[in-house]
C-alpha cells in the first residue's frame, strides 16, 4: 500500500468547485443515490443499548413533514404550487415521512412527493420495514383502521396517541386503569366483513405549567396492540410514548 501511495506524490489533484459537484450528481441521476440508501438505512442499535428497546422490542417511530422545494417549472409539473380561488401562493411542497429508529434516530426507510398526497399513503409505504421486533410510535394522525390492521400483519406492535374523534367502549377493564375494547373500519367489506382489531386504550391527563404560572390540562389517550398490563403497565406506555419525539429531531 505504501509503494501504491508514493507513486501518486507530484501528481495535481483535482479540486472541483461546488457548481462542478452539483452537475455530475445531475448527470449521475437519482437511482445510485436511492440504491446506497437502501443499503445504509436499517436499525443500528445493538441490544446493550437500553433507549432503542422496551420490553425486547426494537422502538421505532413513523412521523411526516413537508420541505418548500424550488418553484421552477423543473420542478413545480410533479410539485405543483398552492392554488387559491384568487392566486397561487408560497412555494411548492415536498412531503417527506420517515420511519426512525428512537435512540439511534437511524432511519430505517423514507418516502416522499407532492403533498397534495397525504401522509398516510406515504406511511403505508414503509410498512414492509417493519416485523414482529419492533413497536411503532406514532401521533394521531395514524389512527386509521387499515393502516394499523396492516401494522399488525407484519407482526409489529403498536402505540400511538388516538384521535379525539374515537369514544371507545370499555369492554374490559384491567387492573392498572386501562381497558380493552374493539376498533372496525365502520364500513362492511365484501369478503371481510366490517374488521375488527382488539386493542387496549390507556387515558392519562397532561398537564403543563407555563412560564407565567399557567396550567393547562389536557386528557390524552393513547391506543396499543400490547395488550398485557402486567408485562406492559400503562405507566411505562405513557413514558414510551415519548420517545416518539426524536422523529422530529433527526
Amino acid at each position: 500500500m505504501g509503494q501504491a501511495r508514493s507513486g501518486l506524490y507530484g501528481i495535481t489533484v483535482a479540486r472541483p468547485c461546488a457548481s462542478s459537484l452539483s452537475r455530475a450528481r445531475r448527470r449521475l441521476g437519482s437511482a445510485p443515490l436511492c440504491r446506497l440508501f437502501e443499503i445504509l438505512a436499517g436499525p443500528v442499535a445493538g441490544r446493550a443499548q437500553s433507549s432503542a428497546f422496551y420490553c425486547g422490542l426494537r422502538v421505532v417511530a413513523v412521523d411526516g413533514t413537508t420541505l418548500s422545494v424550488p418553484d421552477e417549472e423543473a420542478v413545480t409539473w410533479h410539485f405543483p404550487r398552492h392554488i387559491w380561488p384568487v392566486k397561487e401562493f408560497g412555494y411548492p411542497l415536498l412531503r417527506l415521512v420517515a420511519l426512525v429508529e428512537c435512540g439511534t434516530r437511524a432511519l430505517l426507510g423514507a418516502a416522499f412527493g407532492p403533498d397534495t398526497t397525504g401522509e398516510l399513503r406515504y406511511a403505508c409505504r414503509l410498512l414492509d420495514r417493519l416485523d414482529a421486533s419492533m413497536v411503532l410510535l406514532a401521533d394521531a394522525y395514524y389512527d386509521a383502521f387499515d393502516f394499523l390492521l396492516t401494522v399488525t400483519g407484519t407482526g409489529a406492535s403498536f402505540l400511538l396517541h388516538s384521535t379525539r374523534k374515537r369514544r371507545p367502549t370499555v369492554r374490559r377493564l384491567l387492573p392498572d386503569g386501562s381497558y380493552l375494547t374493539t376498533i372496525s373500519a365502520g364500513r362492511y367489506r365484501a369478503g371481510r366483513g366490517y374488521g375488527r382489531l382488539e386493542v387496549r386504550i390507556i387515558e392519562a391527563r397532561m398537564t403543563v405549567v407555563l412560564a407565567d404560572g399557567t396550567r393547562r390540562s389536557e386528557l390524552w389517550r393513547l391506543m396499543t396492540s400490547l395488550l398485557d398490563p402486567e408485562r406492559h403497565p400503562a405507566h411505562e406506555l405513557l413514558a414510551l410514548y415519548h420517545r416518539r419525539w426524536q422523529t422530529g429531531t433527526c
